[in-house]
């Protein structure tokens, strides 16, 4: 190598699941001496939290490929080649030593225009089940880093069980307290959810009635942010305080001074709550090609977390498990410690040494 730091670029976006990871990783790679660039959309959200961090970012335009029409999907095919050879010229112009893709349609420009430009690539799988891009991706990669063994099956390359790389404020997180009022935070995803926001502030408005002393931060998503509001506005009442915000920059802290988590069953999001030691009601995605129904099926079989069934998916059925899992604290200190026991908190550093391995 030169006396010139080795460059990594990391592309991936369209949510925090494809953001937060690389993240992770970019931490660690900095930390080991690597520069690090992000390649995303011009318009993505993406950008906004890369930049945010002072990363280095680079834009190419993305369109996904797969549930639109004919029409459509050729336009995709045509941006995704333009992308791809700005991709190379990009690679070999700022001296790129590898490409890691960190999942969806945004990486694809990034992850074909490194294997055009001879770098190796590396995809990383947060998920039980690989999604679409990366599957296909997966032909192209010289190796992928995946949460589960059984992942590794479903992608051509090679494949590394490293866990999924969380950002290092999760990890050591000090075990829940034991506290009269309970302080619940309810998850969305970095977009919100509106299935939590119909069901949830019911559900717990329910208990607060019931004479049970809660303190709620909801993350709302910000487009559903003025309606959530009126939700709450509407039942709030004695024993129960409500901050609602359309999104969580800094969700260790947040998740620092909680008893319970009321979330979607994202990979990335469930890797935080394990290292943070944070039991969890789970409501699945059911639209996600099944990946959060396998996620939160891990989480719940290990003891840390319960998962509300598409029958119980109603204000009656929150309220009944969250009523189940309040009222008891031991049980949701014996949940932490399960999930504490899951989780891999050296997962940034396993997927580090995997991309200096194939730079070697």
């Amino acid at each position: 190598m030169s006396s010139e730091k080795p460059h990594l670029f990391i592309s991936g976006g369209g949510s925090g699941g494809h953001v937060f990871p690389g993240l992770a990783v970019a931490e660690e790679m900095a930390a080991r001496g690597w520069r690090v660039t992000w390649i995303g959309r011009p318009e993505g959200m993406e950008r906004q939290i890369v930049t945010a961090r002072g990363m280095p970012y680079r834009a190419l335009a993305a369109r996904p490929l797969v549930g639109h029409g004919i029409g459509a999907r050729l336009a995709a095919v045509a941006v995704l080649g333009r992308s791809a050879l700005a991709a190379r010229r990009l690679l070999r112009r700022e001296h790129g030593r590898a490409v890691l893709g960190t999942g969806g349609y945004v990486a694809a420009p990034a992850v074909i225009g490194g294997r055009l430009a001879g770098l190796p690539t590396v995809l990383l799988e947060p998920n039980a089940v690989p999604g679409a891009a990366n599957r296909l991706l997966s032909r192209l990669a010289v190796t992928a880093a995946v949460a589960w063994q059984e992942t590794a099956a479903r992608l051509v390359c090679p494949a590394r069980v490293t866990g999924v790389p969380i950002r290092r404020g999760f990890v050591g997180m000090a075990e829940i307290a034991p506290a009269a009022r309970r302080r619940v935070l309810v998850l969305g995803g970095s977009q919100g959810a509106l299935e939590l926001n119909r069901i949830v502030p019911p559900a717990i408005a329910a208990l607060a009635a019931g004479g049970m002393e809660l303190t709620v931060r909801h993350q709302t998503g910000t487009a559903h942010l003025e309606p959530a509001r009126q939700a709450w506005a509407a039942l709030s009442g004695d024993g129960l305080e409500v901050e609602l915000v359309p999104f969580v920059e800094d969700v260790a802290a947040a998740l620092a001074d909680v008893d319970l988590v009321i979330s979607r069953a994202g990979a990335i999001t469930l890797a935080e709550i394990s290292a943070s030691g944070r039991p969890a009601l789970l409501i699945p995605y059911g639209f996600a090609g099944g990946h959060q129904a396998d996620n939160a099926a891990r989480l719940e079989a290990a003891g840390g977390a319960r998962v509300l069934r598409s029958e119980e998916s109603d204000p009656d059925g929150c309220a009944a498990a969250l009523a189940e899992l309040l009222a008891d604290g031991e049980r949701l200190r014996a949940m932490g410690r399960a999930l504490r026991d899951l989780a891999r908190p050296a997962a940034a550093a396993a997927v580090a040494d995997l991309v200096e391995e194939v730079v070697a």
